[in-house]
């Protein structure tokens, strides 16, 4: 079970990471790819409008994001990452602060701190 997690959670980080980059460098998001990552604060599926810009509620009155893929609960550090060399700072809502400032953040260039294999 624990290799099968550990597997979901790699899958889930690349989806996010393709998504983010692919959002970021079109300005213009996949809002669908979005919706299945994003979570409420009691793991449920929040409800969202799929129209630009999106917006997503939570039941619980949580803020909607993207769930952490490290054990530790923190996402990937990406040092050098963006196209430009800089780190790309991955957060739970890359629409309001995208991981680069222009174009795809390179996923291969992200680890968890705590050594979660995400690959």
């Amino acid at each position: 079970f624990k290799t099968r997690s550990k597997m979901m959670r790699a899958l889930v980080l690349v989806a996010v990471l393709l998504f983010v980059g692919q959002a970021v460098s079109q300005r213009r998001p996949d809002l669908g790819r979005f919706v299945d990552h994003i979570e409420c604060a009691d793991g449920s599926k929040p409800d969202c409008q799929r129209r630009p810009p999106p917006i997503c509620t939570c039941a619980d009155g949580s803020r909607p994001g993207l769930k952490p893929p490290c054990d530790d609960g923190s996402f990937p550090q990406c040092p050098g990452a963006c196209p430009d060399g800089s780190d790309a700072v991955i957060t739970p809502n890359p629409l309001i602060n995208p991981p680069c400032r222009q174009g795809r953040l390179n996923p291969t260039k992200c680890a968890c701190a705590d050594g979660t294999q995400l690959n």
